[in-house]
């Protein structure tokens, strides 16, 4: 025998019931069906809304009129496509009447008694439920309904009732009994011996139709939605949820109590009780798998899914007098049993000096109340120090029946919340080990729920990108990312560009950036956006591991990435300013990075993409010493003096080097030497030297204050003075046989970039055309010298550079 369940969205109106009608038919044909309904979607809602309108002393009766209106819309919608539906519609005439005396009495009280609730609150499913066996008995199916004195209470209260279901199974039988291959129940109420109904709780035709399974020993219970089953996480707040195939009992239990609305959480106990599967369909796409629950999950998961739940408030009772004392637990268990108040989890310092518990919002201040009389005597003499109530909480759930058996997931778990930027102010776990529960503030729990999923059931190495700076090298760097696409792919890695940004706006994806059109999206939606802004991104998007990634030159943001490295961001800079500003900001953009578990990458500060920054530290953390540095650092100045030596004039092989891109759009920043003196201070600083810029003694190559007045139209007439000079130079070096070459130096200490004269057969003297090389004697690495070289400028090699640091960001999937 199979049992079928429909919620009350799956009945919103005649498609609903023209779908499960078609449902129920295909299962009739194998073998007989018990049905059980939930009432038209949103009249048990309007219900609710009528009682607190009579009892206020407002106008019930224009609610009960809407009442009436959605149900009488889908029947007049069943008559017309000609299915006869007279019981229903007799039901319905009855069922106003009724209710409008009831809530008259209840307006005339000033109050709903429990038994006039009961029975008003169950007059949804006594139309749905006869209106679909209307409509079966309409379309030529043998069906037969029933009311629910087939599940009799065994218990006396009238709104969160439990089922007889020993006394319920001949009830049942003698129900099914006959021809008729469909029996059709209404859910969410049963019937006492005075006929009056019990309510089996808010969302309680679940555990109506659990009950009627149990009872009949079903084969299955199905429980027919509007959603595909289980997923991972809430689907509408997580986009990349699956669909899970299947769920123990134990799960499904821990997923629904702590807020994934799929089947009542009570309802599954009867069922693990009998040993009967639960199937979870979407009406609407009945082809579909959806989630099956049952005892022996064939998969074995470590993590099944994350729930939240939210509108919680977390209570405190905390104080000296609480230690060694018997039974604190026991009464407040008892004090908040007495105001019918559900725990949803509470936690004791190992101490003793503090309990904290969870309950919903909805029933804080009672909660607190009654606390408060209990524990008064403790409270008057300070034996307690206070009851606090924290509200607009949020408990986010980790389920999985494996998780008793795999080291590390409590860590991960706070690991991922944590990297949301997300505080966890309760941490609970129960003995099975099946859930591990955190609370967090209302706003958090979003982008600590997709921060979560990412860490557990992303398979890929993941990469969030905020990008600062789309000129050239931010441009290239965007280019090689979708280039580089299934390459990735092929690779398990996933790269998401969150957001990008110049100097003037900046652009946030919903998901992610469009890379195919971001310079006209930047344009059109960017706006205006400060540091903050940017800060925001990783709780807006709920991002687990953001990398910032700086391509700007901008002083002002360099002196913000101690701040990022705080709030959670990885930072990859292309910009060089950070690492060359005072020595203690260097030390600290370090320090927080450790502090916060982050990653500050900067391969491209000195030689663009040649891996000049990790093989310093490669060669100190193997314990070895720098003697001297010999180096090119600029591409630029490469191009320049190679030029030189070609016999090109100083002005043309200048301006030749403008207008291939190699130079800044000032080439007078360039010819400063403060570009190289920069990536020397950064070299010495990784090798341990502490220094200042102003330590570098920097020879320009064209003096301080040189033609500051000229614009870059009439700069290079006025290099043109220069030109005899750089001849002689140029000669000269020849003459000893050597050429001209701007290095920067180290040596016992001593920073120095000047214009040398190198010897044509030694490293550094080979190297021109935008080629950089770094020449390196040290303890190891003598005499005969560690030699980098290749092209140091470019927008290309940049950005392969800093593409190369961001792989390194990368967040590990958990190999479950």
């Amino acid at each position: 025998m199979l049992i079928q369940k429909f919620g009350g969205s799956s009945l919103a109106g005649i498609q609903g019931f023209l779908a499960a009608a078609s449902i129920i038919s295909d299962a009739a044909r194998t073998e007989r069906v018990v049905v059980v309904l939930s009432a038209v979607y949103e009249i048990t809602d309007l219900l609710e809304t009528a009682i607190a309108a009579a009892v206020a002393g407002d106008d019930f009766r224009a609610v009960l009129k809407s009442v009436e209106d959605l149900q009488r819309e889908i029947l007049d919608e069943m008559q017309a496509a000609s299915f006869d539906a007279a019981s229903a519609a007799a039901f319905l005439s009855e069922q106003q009447q009724r209710l409008g005396s009831l809530l008259e009495g209840a307006a005339l009280l000033e109050q709903c008694p429990p038994a006039a609730r009961a029975e008003i609150l169950s007059a949804g499913e006594g139309f749905s439920s006869r209106l679909m066996c209307d409509l079966l008995q309409a379309q030529g199916h043998a069906a037969r309904w029933s009311d629910t004195d087939v599940l009799p209470p065994a218990n006396d209260s009238y709104s969160d009732s439990l089922v007889d279901i020993e006394a319920a199974a001949p009830l049942l039988q003698q129900a099914l009994a006959g021809e008729h291959a469909i029996l059709v129940l209404p859910g969410f109420y049963g019937r006492n011996a005075a006929g009056k109904p019990q309510l089996m709780g808010r969302n309680g035709s679940d555990y109506s139709a659990a009950a009627v399974a149990a009872a009949v020993a079903a084969r299955s219970l199905q429980i027919w939605k509007d959603v595909d089953g289980f997923f991972t996480a809430d689907p509408r707040i997580v986009a990349s949820a699956k669909c899970l195939e299947e769920a123990s009992y134990e799960e499904a239990m821990e997923l629904s109590f702590f807020g994934a609305r799929v089947i009542s959480a009570k309802a599954l106990t009867p069922l693990m009780g009998a040993g009967i599967p639960c199937e979870i369909r979407n009406t609407y796409h009945p082809g579909l798998a959806g989630t099956l629950i049952h005892a022996n999950t064939r998969k074995p998961t470590v993590v099944r899914g994350i729930s939240h739940l939210d509108d919680v408030a977390s209570i405190t009772l905390q104080g000296g007098g609480m230690r060694g004392r018997v039974g604190v637990a026991r009464r407040v268990m008892e004090a908040l049993a007495s105001q019918s108040i559900s725990v949803l989890l509470i936690v004791q310092s190992s101490s003793e000096y503090s309990i904290t518990l969870s309950v919903r919002s909805s029933d804080a201040e009672r909660a607190r109340d009654a606390l408060t009389e209990v524990f008064h005597f403790e409270l008057l003499h300070g034996l307690i120090s206070g009851i606090s109530v924290l509200d607009q909480r949020s408990v986010i759930t980790l389920v999985g029946d494996g998780m008793n058996h795999y080291r590390g997931i409590a860590a991960r778990f706070l690991s991922a919340v944590s990297a949301a930027g997300v505080n966890v102010e309760v941490i609970a776990q129960g003995s099975t080990e099946c859930a591990i529960a955190v609370v967090v503030e209302k706003q958090a729990a979003k982008p600590a729920l997709r921060a979560c999923h990412t860490a557990f059931f992303s398979h890929t190495s993941h990469m969030d990108v905020i990008l600062l700076g789309c000129g050239n090298v931010g441009a290239a760097l965007l280019q090689q990312f979708q280039n580089q696409d299934s390459s990735l792919e092929a690779g398990h890695k996933a790269l998401h560009v969150r957001a990008i940004a110049n100097s003037r706006k900046l652009l946030i994806g919903h998901d992610t950036v469009e890379l195919a059109n971001w310079k006209q999206d930047l344009e059109a939606h960017g706006s205006a956006w400060n540091i903050d802004d940017v800060i925001g991104i990783r709780q807006q998007l709920g991002l687990l591991n953001p990398t910032i990634i700086d391509c700007t030159s901008d002083e002002g943001l360099a002196a913000e990435y101690a701040k990022f490295l705080a709030n959670g961001f990885n930072v990859v800079a292309a910009n060089k300013k950070a690492n060359t500003t005072s020595m203690a900001y260097y030390r600290e953009m370090r320090t927080v990075a450790a502090r916060h578990f982050r990653k500050f990458m900067y391969e491209t500060n000195v030689g663009a993409g040649l891996p000049v920054i990790d093989t310093l530290q490669s060669l100190m953390r193997s314990g070895d010493e720098l003697k001297s540095f010999g180096g090119i650092l600029s591409g630029s100045l490469s191009m320049i003096f190679g030029m030189l030596e070609d016999g090109e004039a100083f002005s043309v092989a200048v301006e030749k080097a403008m207008q291939l891109g190699f130079t800044e759009p000032d080439p007078r920043d360039d010819l400063s030497g403060m570009d190289v003196a920069r990536k020397l201070l950064i070299v010495a600083r990784e090798v341990g030297l502490e220094l200042e810029l102003e330590d570098i003694e920097v020879e320009p190559v064209i003096a301080d204050g040189f033609a500051a007045d000229a614009g870059n139209d009439e700069l290079i007439a006025r290099l043109a003075e220069l030109d005899d000079d750089f001849a002689v130079r140029v000669a000269s070096a020849k003459a000893k046989g050597g050429v001209l070459r701007y290095i920067g130096r180290i040596e016992n200490g001593r920073c120095s970039v000047s214009v040398d004269v190198v010897p044509k057969n030694l490293p550094l003297g080979s190297i021109r055309d935008g080629e950089n090389a770094l020449v390196l004697h040290t303890r190891y690495y003598q005499p005969i010298p560690l030699v980098l070289r290749g092209y140091g400028a470019g927008a290309d090699v940049t950005a392969a550079g800093v593409f190369g640091d961001l792989l390194r960001t990368a967040w590990r999937p958990l190999d479950l």
